[in-house]
């Protein structure tokens, strides 16, 4: 996939979610598994990859979390961060973005 393709496309879901989070003041369980829907969302419209495919990658994603998005530094982390990190996280595991 072209990297300026996948930027604009980034941009575009991270827009679309931090609608949606811009009111959570701290994330909660049930919070962060609708942001993930909506990742999961997104990634299935933009890729046209079935949900299920998707959400086998899940566990791998989320279990990776702490190791790759946990790693940066307090004043890096932000919601457009985080669900970057989602959405390209989901991306690269399915094969659609190679590293």
């Amino acid at each position: 996939m072209d990297a300026r393709k996948i930027r604009r496309e980034t941009q575009r879901v991270v827009h679309k979610i931090l609608k949606l989070v811009e009111s959570y003041d701290t994330i909660g369980k049930t919070d962060f598994e609708t942001i993930l829907d909506h990742v999961i969302e997104q990634v299935h419209r933009n890729t046209g990859l079935g949900v299920e495919v998707i959400g086998q990658k899940t566990h791998t994603v989320v279990q990776a979390l702490p190791q790759e998005y946990g790693q940066l530094p307090e004043e890096a982390r932000s919601w457009e961060a985080m669900i970057t990190y989602l959405y390209l996280k989901y991306l690269r595991e399915l094969g659609v973005l190679k590293d």
